[in-house]
């Protein structure tokens, strides 16, 4: 069963970028490739493509050899099966995108899309993007059908071995003011209630900074740690309820 489908972008960063200036000039810097051993600039002609094996040790492959295996560019997006949604850990989700009907698919794209959301199925995919196979899952969402890249398994890491302490024991009273904090802070999934502070205020410093205004850097307030664990939950609890 072929569905022809569009590919469109889901999201965006919002993050800040910087250019690096000369200090003196004000003037976009080049960063020149250097050698370190001869000291000298290199030009992209003159360079080679090595993988690491040891210590100063690397395997040159030419573009060539890099070129034969390459996976070919493919329009299709083949399913592989259907799986649960919570089956899909939330470490394997790359980046999303939404997936559009061409007019000749227009029912057969929402037949599928209605038969993911009937069954609360996830279709497992594969797809070749910008060169590189992916591992993809298409599920329905408001609506619409989107699509999402995955990690493969051997490029999610396993979770870090916790620090050599004694054996860690939760009270009983510990784990209910734990439970009382989540609940009482429990509430609906809503993003538009959280704003990046971080870009929000580089983005008014640099428009203060383009009016002529001073910019004034505040010190830095340290964190009290945690000494009393059950007053801090205490303390937690009721400023939640409030």
């Amino acid at each position: 069963m072929n569905i022809p489908v569009k590919l469109y972008t889901a999201t965006e960063t919002k993050d800040i970028s910087f250019t690096s200036l000369h200090a003196t000039c004000r003037s976009p810097l080049k960063r020149p490739y250097m050698c370190p051993v001869d000291n000298v600039p290199v030009e992209s002609k003159e360079m080679v493509k090595g993988y690491p094996v040891g210590k100063a040790q690397y395997v040159i492959l030419t573009e060539d050899e890099i070129e034969s295996v390459r996976v070919e560019s493919s329009a299709h997006i083949n399913v592989n099966g259907f799986v649960e949604s919570a089956d899909i850990g939330p470490l394997f989700y790359e980046s999303t995108y939404y997936l559009g009907p061409l007019e000749t698919s227009v029912k057969p794209f929402e037949l599928f899309r209605q038969a993911l959301l009937r069954t609360g199925k996830v279709a497992l995919a594969q797809a070749t993007m910008w060169r590189k196979e992916h591992m993809v899952a298409l599920r329905p969402v408001d609506g619409a059908l989107v699509l999402t890249t995955l990690y493969y398994a051997d490029e999610v890491k396993s979770p870090p071995e916790p620090p050599a302490t004694k054996p860690i024991t939760v009270t009983d009273d510990e784990m209910e003011l734990a439970m009382n904090l989540v609940q009482a802070l429990a509430t609906d999934f809503d993003p538009s209630r959280f704003k990046d502070r971080y870009r929000e205020a580089l983005l008014q410093m640099i428009e203060a900074k383009i009016e002529g205004k001073t910019i004034e850097v505040p010190a830095r307030a340290e964190a009290p740690s945690t000494q009393d664990l059950m007053a801090a939950l205490r303390a937690s609890v009721a400023a939640a309820k409030k």
